[in-house]
């Protein structure tokens, strides 16, 4: 009988049964992303509640490490998840703490974001990738405005009291291309 060297049997012993490997994976390939409205605003992304917590820190433990974050000015970050297809757009109206910017998981607030991932849908199902057809079925009052379907809504308290898109579908080639919405928690 040959004897297997004991560094590559500790090697084999430490790594995870593939069953177990593969069983991870597709739990964390399932997870979806359903977005809730509440108040002319999105209040939920998945887990992620911006009302409660709207800090980048707060929006990674939800989705993960973000693969990057850029400082757009010295009150907006911009900070994508790639392999989930999420952009969120955080702001801060007020001043940073010394050393700290908009970009620090605990200085930004979301204040807007995007979404080409499959992964996430609307609170009537619709997703990125379905037919452009789906959009009227699934969401039966959305208009067609400025060029993308406007999901969800609502009337600005302020100014001219004109209305804005809380939620909306951008299409092309006949498909939902990518969904974009209003959080807001940086204030006005």
């Amino acid at each position: 009988m040959r004897r297997l060297p004991v560094l590559l049997v500790l090697v084999m012993l430490s790594l995870p049964p593939v069953a177990q490997a593969t069983s991870v994976r597709a739990d964390a390939a399932a997870t979806s992303y359903t977005l809730q409205t509440s108040g002319g605003a999105v209040a939920r992304i998945g887990a992620f509640q911006p009302r409660r917590d709207p800090s980048i820190a707060a929006a990674q433990r939800v989705f993960g490490q973000a693969s990057s974050r850029k400082l757009i000015d010295n009150d907006s970050c911009q900070v994508d998840w790639g392999r989930l297809r999420l952009r969120i757009y955080f702001s801060n109206f007020g001043l940073a703490p010394a050393g700290q910017t908009t970009c620090s998981p605990r200085v930004g607030r979301a204040q807007s974001f995007s979404l080409r991932g499959r992964r996430f849908r609307t609170w009537e199902g619709l997703r990125v990738g379905q037919r452009s057809q789906m959009i009227e079925q699934r969401h039966s009052s959305a208009e067609f405005v400025d060029g993308s379907w406007w999901l969800r809504r609502a009337t600005s308290p302020f100014g001219d009291e004109s209305d804005y898109a809380v939620v909306r579908a951008i299409t092309s080639n006949g498909r939902v291309s990518a969904i974009a919405g209003w959080i807001g928690a940086a204030g006005e």
